[in-house]
């Protein structure tokens, strides 16, 4: 699709990595900055985006019932939240995107699949994946809430090869992906992602 003003940065990586901290730190940094921004998430407070919530929080479906529901929520998300933001030249910081179903779903079901789903996805100017090691990010997350159905050492170990795949190919198109560090300490992990975010404020119209 064609892309509309503003900033599109997505945050990426396995459960526990911190991209939901990292993003809204970022968020404050650019606030206290004076740049617009919206931080939002996939999957997407929309009704698509609860029922895949309800859905993991139990049990997930099969991997093309997944692909195809995190398909139409982004498609939702992205035409009443994100696009919309861009209009208006802010910064959108977006944890989770194509990316997330490539990993979890792409092994299943074909990344050539996952990218015919997601057709009307927008390309993100900015890819932050976090890396972090599998024990250590399922500890963090454990440590911070109930982990859901499907947060095991098995599958995260499956999603972290899933990811690996998903970024060689996403690089292969074309698409910007930076990897950070995530298991250095957050003021270390703020500071790489801000040198890479910050170049990109003048196209928001900072």
């Amino acid at each position: 699709m064609d892309r509309v003003p503003g900033t599109f940065v997505v945050l990426e990586g396995g459960d526990g990595s911190g991209k939901t901290t990292l993003a809204r730190l970022i968020g404050d940094e650019l606030h206290a900055q004076g740049a617009r921004v919206l931080n939002t998430e996939e999957p997407s407070g929309g009704p698509v985006g609860m029922l895949i919530r309800r859905m993991l929080a139990e049990r997930p479906l099969s991997p093309e019932v997944m692909a195809l529901l995190y398909a139409a929520d982004r498609a939702r998300h992205t035409e009443t939240v994100i696009r919309p933001a861009l209009a208006r030249g802010e910064v959108v910081l977006c944890t989770r995107y194509v990316l997330s179903s490539l990993a979890y779903q792409g092994p299943h079901v074909g990344l050539e699949r996952v990218m015919s789903l997601n057709a009307q996805a927008l390309k993100p100017d900015l890819i932050l994946f976090l890396e972090c090691p599998v024990d250590v990010a399922l500890g963090r997350a454990g440590a911070a809430r109930t982990l859901d159905a499907y947060e095991t050492p098995a599958v995260a170990a499956s999603a972290a090869d899933g990811y690996a795949r998903a970024l060689t190919y996403l690089e292969s198109q074309g698409q910007r992906v930076v990897r950070v560090d995530a298991s250095q300490g957050s003021a270390q992990v703020l500071r790489t992602a801000l040198e890479q975010v910050l170049p990109l404020l003048p196209r928001a119209g900072l």
